[in-house]
């Protein structure tokens, strides 16, 4: 991350440029990582106002995490969701597509008002207000935590491409079970099929077609580059082959060798395992068609 600024402010009630309410917001620990699709944003917010806090769980007011990207001028609301409860914070995760960044985003927590609010008071506020009530409107900011920047690093570029083009899935004539792995080839890592099975793979679902195929492969694969680094000298000299320097680069960005090739790949190919799923779960019933 590049920069946080925390302005702890509350600006209802407020007489002039101080703040007059004593109780504290920040957004801290925000990190990023990088998918084929999707940026996942995760960071932690501590809110210590009880009044607050208590329009938040009326449903009388929201965080609202606003991003802006300076480079595609695109802008929207951050469906982030809390993930984890700490003893004095929350801890959220939401996730932005690939192709609406570039440059610099910048993420504004906030927290506004849902609804007009009419005799609104905070325990803590200053004693000059004595026992004064203010009326808001819709929108307004009850909280801002201030912002958080970072410069998402893209997995590919035209010159770069993602994962799936490493990958050609070809048939082989005298294969008549299972799928193999091969990587003699300086292009592409290649997927070989029985022949009566490679047409019935191109008629799944992409979300499938990934998991079935893509997901497995890349790991053999990851798992094979991971073979030659630890073999060192000894090992075969990949560094001619194109896939090998795009799936190495994509590793190397993303995670770690270090880590199991399942998650590596599930992370790379942005989670195509509960991609499947959540599109089976939301696909209608054959009754209903």
């Amino acid at each position: 991350m590049s920069t946080i600024k925390t302005r702890g402010s509350y600006p209802h009630p407020v007489l002039d440029a101080s703040d007059d309410v004593a109780s504290t917001i920040e957004v801290f620990n925000p990190t990023y990582t990088s998918g084929v699709n999707d940026v996942e944003i995760k960071f932690q917010v501590r809110m210590t106002d009880p009044g607050i806090q208590s329009l938040l769980d009326s449903g009388q007011a929201k965080y609202s995490f606003r991003w802006t990207c300076s480079s595609t001028i695109a802008s929207g609301e951050l469906k982030a969701e809390p993930v984890q409860i700490y003893a004095d914070s929350t801890g959220y995760v939401g996730w932005l597509d690939q192709e609406d960044v570039r440059g610099t985003v910048r993420i504004d927590v906030r927290i506004v008002a849902i609804n007009p609010i009419d005799q609104y008071w905070l325990e803590n506020q200053h004693s000059d207000y004595g026992n004064a009530r203010f009326s808001l409107f819709a929108g307004d900011i009850l909280a801002d935590g201030g912002y958080f920047e970072f410069e998402p690093s893209k997995l590919y570029d035209p010159l770069n491409p993602p994962v799936g083009s490493c990958f050609l899935f070809v048939s082989e004539s005298t294969r008549k079970k299972g799928l193999t792995v091969r990587f003699h080839d300086d292009e592409h890592v290649l997927v070989t099929f029985p022949e009566k099975l490679l047409t019935g793979f191109g008629l799944l679902l992409p979300e499938l077609q990934i998991s079935l195929v893509v997901l497995p492969a890349l790991m053999e694969t990851i798992t094979f580059i991971k073979a030659n680094i630890q073999a060192g000298d000894e090992g075969e000299d990949l560094s001619g082959k194109h896939w090998y320097v795009s799936i190495k680069r994509l590793v190397e960005e993303i995670a770690s060798f270090d880590d199991s090739a399942f998650d590596v790949a599930q992370k790379i190919l942005a989670q195509p395992l509960e991609a499947s799923l959540l599109k089976s779960l939301n696909a209608p019933d054959s009754e209903d068609d």
